[in-house]
């Protein structure tokens, strides 16, 4: 099975861009990709339950579908702890699927997928 590694920066500030992300990887998975989605930046905001139902792009489809959509298929959704603990956010604010982790990992998962970026 392909396996692909989607990471963008863009959240609340540009959610047609920040769709984008969340589009392919929803795509992806639906074809029988293994997904892993990693946020930084001001896209770590569209982890938080009550902001990424509200951000509307235009043209992809909604962030909440698939947001919602990669949630119930339990496709793995990390979050840049930095830049996460940046904003001063707690966990209890997550999606329930989401975890923070670092470059660290974000480095080991690129050597062994595809990686596309937003």
């Amino acid at each position: 099975m392909d396996k692909v590694l989607v990471h963008t920066t863009w959240g609340p500030t540009d959610p047609t861009r920040a769709g984008l992300a969340f589009a392919y990887a929803m795509k992806a998975h639906s074809e029988g990709m293994d997904v892993t989605i990693f946020l930084f930046h001001d896209a770590v905001l569209l982890a938080k339950k009550e902001v990424y139902p509200k951000m509307v792009p235009i043209g992809p489809p909604p962030i909440k579908a698939c947001m919602d959509y990669l949630v119930d298929e339990n496709v793995n959704i990390y979050v840049c702890k930095p830049c996460y603990d940046f904003r001063a956010l707690t966990t209890d604010e997550m999606v329930e699927t989401a975890e923070l982790k670092g470059m660290d990992l974000f480095f080991e998962l690129s050597k062994e997928c595809k990686v596309v970026s937003f």
